[in-house]
C-alpha cells in the first residue's frame, strides 16, 4: 500500500468539494482521475501529495510521492511542452512509489504523448493522473476514479470501460424510473 485515507472532507473555502469514506492506492495501480471542471480534481491531488490539507479525515503515505503540477503559465524561456517534459523526466528519474500528475499531456504533441505512454508502462510504482485526454486514459489506466456530486467513485477498467459502465447504470436508472411512472399511472 502506498497511500491510505479515511473519512476525508475536502473543501475550497466554504464550499465542500467532496467527502471520501475510504481511499487506497496500492503498488501497481494505474488510475485516471476524471470529473467536471471545478469538481476538485487538482485539489484532491494536492491533498494526496501533502501540498494542501483536508478539512477532516486521516491520511497515511507510505513512501515517496512525486507530484507533477498542471502548467498554466509559461516562463517565456521554455514552452509548456518543454517544461512538462522536464517535470516528467525528473519524476521518472526518481521512480518513486507514487506519481501524481495533473494534466501531463496538455502541452505535449502526439510524439511526446506517445513517449509519456511508453514511460508510464515502465513505471514501477503506482500513478494517479488527471487528464481530459480520453484516448490517453484508455492507453495508460486500469482504474478510473470519478468525482461526481461531491463523491469519489471507483471503476475498474480504462476510460472506455468506465463510459460503458456509466451508460448501463444510466439506462438502468431510466428503466427503473419509467417502470415507477407506469405503476404510478396504473394506480391512479
Amino acid at each position: 500500500m502506498l497511500l491510505k485515507a479515511k473519512d476525508l472532507l475536502i473543501s475550497a473555502g466554504a464550499r465542500t468539494l467532496m467527502t471520501i469514506d475510504n481511499l487506497e492506492i496500492h503498488e501497481g495501480d494505474k488510475i485516471g482521475l476524471i470529473g467536471k471542471n471545478g469538481a476538485g480534481k487538482t485539489t484532491l491531488l494536492q491533498v494526496l501529495a501533502g501540498l494542501q490539507s483536508q478539512e477532516k479525515g486521516t491520511m497515511e503515505r507510505f513512501g515517496k510521492i512525486e507530484y507533477i503540477p498542471q502548467l498554466k503559465e509559461q516562463n517565456g524561456k521554455k514552452s509548456g511542452g518543454e517544461l512538462t517534459q522536464q517535470y516528467i523526466q525528473k519524476a521518472f528519474s526518481t521512480q518513486t512509489g507514487l506519481l501524481l500528475a495533473d494534466e501531463p499531456t496538455t502541452h505535449l504533441d502526439t510524439k511526446h504523448i506517445e513517449w509519456l505512454e511508453q514511460s508510464l508502462s515502465h513505471w514501477h510504482g503506482a500513478y494517479l493522473i488527471i487528464s481530459h485526454d480520453r484516448a490517453f486514459l484508455d492507453q495508460v489506466c486500469t482504474k478510473i476514479w470519478e468525482i461526481d456530486n461531491q463523491k469519489l467513485r471507483v471503476f475498474n477498467g480504462n476510460y472506455t470501460q468506465f463510459k460503458d459502465q456509466k451508460e448501463k447504470e444510466e439506462q438502468f436508472k431510466r428503466q427503473k424510473y419509467e417502470k415507477y411512472e407506469e405503476k404510478k399511472r396504473q394506480l391512479e
